[in-house]
């Protein structure tokens, strides 16, 4: 038993949640290779403060390999960029802590009905798919209840979250919104720095696409539902749509 700490406040109700339980193993936290330093700070001394075991993963193949291969992803794209940096460090982690092919790995995760509704496909608190089993024990909660919890129990906000209005602890672009790599640049001006750098290194690799925007001919996807790691950022793409 798992819960998979983003370093978003969402996550960290949720691994709260999931520690009162005695079949608690720890968080997991994967670092995509291209988030905010000071989340992954945040996650660690969290963790390192409640008496938490944390284990981070890292995705086998580089942000920037994708990036340099394929192009920063859009939209449509989220499922490539999704598998290549988040499925596969589950697939890590399921291996690492599964005796036999038919045990399952229950995690634990901060979506909420209120962020996510209907667009986002979670419509039971408990879900099984591929030997894991998915609970979100926050479906239900307000964005009042969320902070009432953090208030209650004295934990500690993230300031990247504060700033950002995310946790920021994957900055793939896919779902990102107008002007958001100005507004990280203004917070976190060396991860921005890190992504305009990329951006150069594409183009002069003959990628013609930028951070945040989706190459062209890709067209426009809908959130996959099934992708439960990256919810809020699909809701928060939907919610701009109007959809």
């Amino acid at each position: 038993m798992f819960a998979l700490f983003s370093g978003g406040h969402d996550s960290l109700c949720a691994a709260h949640l999931a520690s009162r339980s005695p079949r608690f193993d720890g968080c997991v936290h994967i670092d995509t290779g291209t988030g905010i330093p000071d989340t992954r700070t945040f996650v660690r001394d969290t963790c390192r403060a409640h008496g938490w075991p944390l284990a981070e993963y890292r995705p086998p193949v580089p942000y920037e390999e994708i990036v340099l291969r394929w192009g920063f992803p859009g939209p449509a794209g989220h499922t490539l960029i999704y598998n290549r940096l988040k499925e596969r460090c589950l697939r890590q982690l399921s291996r690492e802590h599964k005796a036999k092919r038919s045990d399952l790995i229950l995690l634990v995760t901060g979506i909420r009905r209120q962020e996510s509704r209907r667009r986002m496909g979670y419509v039971e608190p408990v879900q099984r798919k591929d030997g894991r089993v998915w609970v979100a024990p926050l479906l239900r909660w307000t964005h009042d209840d969320k902070h009432a919890y953090l208030d209650t129990h004295r934990l500690p906000r993230n300031p990247v979250v504060e700033r950002l209005c995310m946790s920021g602890e994957c900055l793939c672009g896919a779902f990102a919104r107008k002007g958001e790599l100005d507004e990280i640049a203004f917070w976190y001006p060396e991860a921005a720095a890190l992504i305009r750098a990329l951006e150069a290194r594409a183009a002069a690799a003959g990628v013609p696409c930028r951070w945040g925007q989706a190459p062209a001919g890709t067209g426009r996807a809908a959130p996959d539902p099934q992708l439960g790691l990256c919810w809020s950022c699909g809701a928060k793409k939907a919610a701009e749509r109007g959809g």
